[in-house]
C-alpha cells in the first residue's frame, strides 16, 4: 500500500465477502454458532483482511469507518437463529465517539452476539492497556466475549483477558503443533481442564480433517470450527 488514499480507494472499490463459519458442539456436531469472517476481492484477486488491517492500524479513522460498514453488513445479512461471533479490534474503541457508536450498535443485539477480542500482534504496554480497557468496557456493558487466537505466535498472554471472557478460542496453530509433536496434547488437555473448572468454554479453531476432530474430542474441548465444515457465504 503506497499511501492511505490508495488504501481508501481499494477499500471502496473492493467487493466485500462475508463468510459465516460454523462453530459446532464437539460431541454432537450440532451447530452452536457462526463466526463472521471478512474478505475483500478486487480484480478477481482475494485480499486478506489481515493484510488490509495491518495498514489500517496506521490510520484509526479509516479503520473505524471500515469496521462500521463491515459489522453492519455482517449483522444485517445473518439470518440464522444462532449466536453470531464478531471479531473486534480494540483499536477502534479508543475515542469517546467510537465508544458511543459501538454501544448504540451492540446493545440492541447483545443477547445474540459474542464479541471476539482480537489484537494486532503487538505486546507493548500501550496495546495491552487498550485491550484491557476494551475488555472492561464490554464487561461493563454486559456483552459476552471470547478471547481470540489463544497460543497464536506473537499474541499477548493475559490472565485478565481470559478471566473476563466466557469463551477462549484456541488458535489453529495448536493443532498443527500437536501434529508435529504429540506431547503438546497434554498441555492442551491441561489448559482445557483448567478452563472448565474456571467456568469458561473452549473452541478449537482450524479443524481440517477427521484426525483434527479426534484430537478435539480427546482433549474434551467444548466447540470446534474450521474448513472441515461447510460455511455460509454472502457477497456484497
Amino acid at each position: 500500500m503506497k499511501n492511505i488514499e490508495n488504501l481508501k480507494a481499494l477499500i471502496c472499490a473492493a467487493k466485500y465477502i462475508t463468510k459465516y463459519e460454523p462453530i459446532l458442539n464437539t460431541n454432537t456436531l450440532d451447530i452452536f454458532a457462526y463466526e463472521a469472517l471478512s474478505k475483500f476481492e478486487l480484480k478477481r484477486q482475494s485480499i486478506s483482511t489481515e493484510e488490509i488491517f495491518r495498514e489500517l492500524h496506521k490510520n484509526n479513522q479509516l479503520f473505524y469507518y471500515l469496521e462500521k460498514r463491515n459489522k453492519k453488513l455482517q449483522v444485517d445479512n445473518f439470518k440464522e437463529n444462532k449466536k453470531l461471533f464478531l471479531n473486534f479490534d480494540a483499536d477502534i474503541f479508543v475515542s469517546t465517539e467510537q465508544k458511543m457508536y459501538w454501544q448504540k450498535f451492540l446493545n440492541p443485539i447483545k443477547k445474540n452476539i459474542v464479541v471476539e477480542i482480537t489484537e494486532n500482534g503487538s505486546d507493548d504496554e500501550k496495546s495491552a492497556k487498550i485491550m484491557h480497557d476494551f475488555s472492561k468496557w464490554l464487561k461493563y456493558n454486559g456483552i459476552c466475549t471470547a478471547l481470540d487466537d489463544y497460543a497464536q505466535d506473537g499474541t499477548m498472554f493475559s490472565f485478565k483477558l481470559i478471566n473476563d471472557s466466557k469463551f477462549v478460542k484456541i488458535d489453529k496453530g495448536f493443532i498443527k503443533q500437536i501434529r508435529e509433536n504429540k506431547h503438546f496434547i497434554h498441555y492442551l488437555e491441561g489448559f482445557i481442564k483448567t478452563m472448565k473448572h474456571s467456568g469458561k468454554q473452549t473452541i478449537i479453531e482450524g479443524i481440517e480433517s477427521s484426525a483434527d476432530l479426534d484430537i478435539a474430542k480427546k482433549v474434551q474441548c467444548d466447540y470446534i470450527q474450521g474448513y472441515y465444515f461447510k460455511e455460509l457465504v454472502i457477497e456484497k
